[in-house]
């Protein structure tokens, strides 16, 4: 009788055993359904940020599959500044070889969410399920007041993107959160090629309010030497008429970015092209709305790439880019410093930088300190001191 127990019990550890193995080699899988979510996921990281506030925003991580052929974007919710992010989604997929993707993210504080460069990929349930939107263009900004969206892309091939061509840019407005779009009636002049221009340096929109915008496009080209112009457009009246607002840059330069302060002021930053990690670079300020500009012959900002610039207040600005450490201007742009202690490294650089009063701002950088892992920093003393968040997805 013993015997036959025995047997019985071994009969049975082997068979819930062999169960158990097999649960591990083959994982069970859920069934379909409509959620975009994936698990697991491979390792990611911080590609861009879109803040609301200085503790609620978005942040877009990306990863690769083995042997780097396909690269994801995920998309997560943040409660506290950027030290985690929670509720990741697959929004897209893309070939890692085939295109030059960047990742930006616009969110309109309605539940519609917005990831583009060039391609563009909706939400309307707040990031928790993702489509691609049929715009067969290029885009390359999109900026929300309300339900109100507005959005700049260009159609080129490939071959114009990356050469000296120009693409005509359109301009698209949504009134519904981005759920259908018509072509603005008026179009600004201009092109975006984006890529050939440095992608990561060229600033669009900047919309004051449902009424008020301003739009950069790239610098004229500018072939036979001499300094270049950037195209800088006006609206009072929502879009239907545009005034001319142009840039000197005083440089031949191959991009431009800018930023309005909350008084009105506004700040251009002009870049040549690219080499050994510096770009020659020109300051302008303007207290007229653009109309007239003044150079600031002294800027010392040569070193690093072109980013993204942040008009705090009509004295003070922060400059992001590409093999640059985080600059500051506390008097219009005549002189720059590097904030201390460094806030991106010299290697990577600095991609985003976003300022939401006097004294709250966040700041997306590589990090020399974490393997060169992009890094968020935070300061709630308009930049006096900062605190490094090293963002964790969940």
């Amino acid at each position: 009788m013993w015997i036959r127990l025995i047997s019985a019990f071994v009969a049975v550890a082997l068979v819930v055993g062999l169960l158990l193995a097999l649960t591990q080699v083959h994982p069970a899988t859920s069934a379909s359904s409509t959620s975009t979510t994936v698990a697991p996921r491979p390792a990611l990281s911080l590609a861009a940020i879109d803040f609301s506030s200085p503790l609620s925003g978005l942040g877009v991580f990306t990863g690769e599959s083995p042997g780097s052929l396909t690269c994801k974007d995920y998309v997560g919710k943040s409660t506290n500044g950027g030290a985690t992010f929670t509720s990741l989604v697959h929004a897209m997929s893309w070939n890692c070889a085939s295109s030059d993707f960047s990742s930006s993210l616009t969110s309109d504080g309605h539940g519609n969410v917005f990831l583009y460069g060039p391609r563009l990929y909706v939400s309307h349930d707040d990031a928790r399920t993702w489509s691609r939107d049929p715009q067969t263009e290029s885009v390359w900004d999109v900026d929300a007041v309300g339900l109100s969206v507005w959005m700049i892309e260009s159609k080129c091939a490939l071959a114009d993107m990356v050469g000296p061509s120009s693409c005509p840019i359109r301009l698209l407005e949504s009134t519904n959160g981005g759920r259908t779009w018509r072509q603005s009636l008026t179009v600004p002049q201009g092109s975006a090629s984006g890529i050939s221009s440095g992608a990561h340096g060229q600033s669009y929109l900047d919309r004051i309010n449902r009424s008020t915008a301003y739009l950069m496009l790239e610098p004229h080209s500018n072939f036979g030497g001499g300094p270049s112009v950037a195209p800088l457009w006006y609206t009072s009246d929502g879009g239907k008429t545009w005034s001319n607002r142009q840039v000197p840059c005083h440089i031949g330069a191959l991009s431009s970015v800018f930023s309005v302060a909350p008084g009105g002021a506004l700040m251009a930053v002009c870049a040549s092209q690219p080499s050994a990690g510096s770009q020659t670079k020109s300051v302008l300020e303007s207290t007229n709305g653009g109309r007239t500009w003044t150079l600031k012959t002294d800027s010392n900002i040569n070193n690093g790439y072109l980013g993204a610039i942040d008009l705090v207040s009509s004295s003070e600005a922060f400059l992001a880019g590409g093999r640059s450490s985080l600059l500051v201007t506390h008097d219009a742009g005549t002189r720059w410093r590097v904030v201390q202690p460094l806030i991106g490294s010299t290697a990577g650089g600095t991609s985003q930088v976003i300022f939401f009063d006097a004294s709250h701002g966040l700041v997306l950088g590589n990090n020399d300190n974490d393997n060169e892992n992009l890094t968020l920093w935070s300061t709630t003393d308009g930049g006096q001191h900062w605190t490094v968040e090293l963002p964790v997805a969940k």
